[in-house]
């Protein structure tokens, strides 16, 4: 289409994204591809605007998320995992999960700082820094987990899982999702993976979402805890607390 002269071109924003998703919706489209195509733009237009906004990134986040979900339920609410039979008996499935977890990955530091000063928990994770808690709990902990659940496991798995083995699934959503994240971080590839894995198991988000939200809020937590996870007692009190 050619652009009258003297009148400079828009860049599309994101609700124009939005618009058009729709517009491709009523065609027909395969509707995960379309959320799948909308999402991503979203992203790429929300980071590359990011410069020109004065906002903190955790409420810019909010905002892009917030965009993305009102996507992924309008084309693919019944193909997201966000539906389940009994959805508070999956939250409770998330919750033991999630205690297993952290049981394993204290289990591990315990026998890794008998050779290795410190542990290998917070070299691993770093200590990420939080101005604001509350905020991040909203977040970090709670909000972008859910989109990211019923994008990265519930469209994108989903979509692949149905054209390729589990293994296969399991792999290229858990890459997608760590690189989601900047780079192939062996946490967010593990997470990747243990969510994946959780989601072909119970074929809906909740339980992964639950861990998600928990793990998110626990490498939070632990980098908050360093000094005191830094020493042997301080280290034994905290697991003490977790365990009760």
């Amino acid at each position: 289409m050619s652009i009258p002269r003297g009148k400079p071109a828009k860049a599309p924003g994101c609700f124009w994204v939005v618009r058009e998703s729709i517009c491709f919706y009523k065609t027909g489209v395969d509707r995960p591809i379309l959320a799948i195509i909308a999402v991503c733009l979203v992203e790429a237009l929300m980071r590359l605007a990011y410069p020109c906004f004065t906002l903190d990134g955790l409420t810019y986040t909010l905002i892009a998320r917030m965009i993305q979900l009102f996507i992924i339920l309008g084309l693919c609410r019944g193909q997201c995992g966000i539906e389940a039979p009994a959805p508070g008996r999956e939250l409770l499935i998330g919750l033991g999960i999630a205690a297993g977890f952290g049981a394993c990955v204290l289990c591990v530091d315990v026998v890794a700082r008998l050779f290795i000063p410190g542990g290998i928990i917070i070299p691993i994770i770093g200590r990420p820094v939080v101005k604001d808690p509350l905020l991040y709990l909203l977040v970090g902990c709670i909000f972008a987990p859910l989109v990211e659940e019923l994008f990265f496991r519930g469209i994108i798995y989903g979509w692949i899982r149905r054209r390729q083995s589990a293994p296969v699934a399991v792999l290229v959503s858990a890459v997608l999702f760590a690189s989601m994240h900047g780079f192939l971080s062996p946490v967010q590839l593990i997470g990747g993976v243990a969510f994946a894995l959780i989601y072909e198991w119970r074929r809906s988000i909740w339980a992964a979402y639950v861990l998600h939200c928990l793990a998110n809020a626990g490498i939070w937590l632990v980098g908050f805890m360093y000094p005191l996870l830094d020493t042997w007692m301080g280290f034994v009190s905290l697991c003490s607390i977790t365990v009760l």
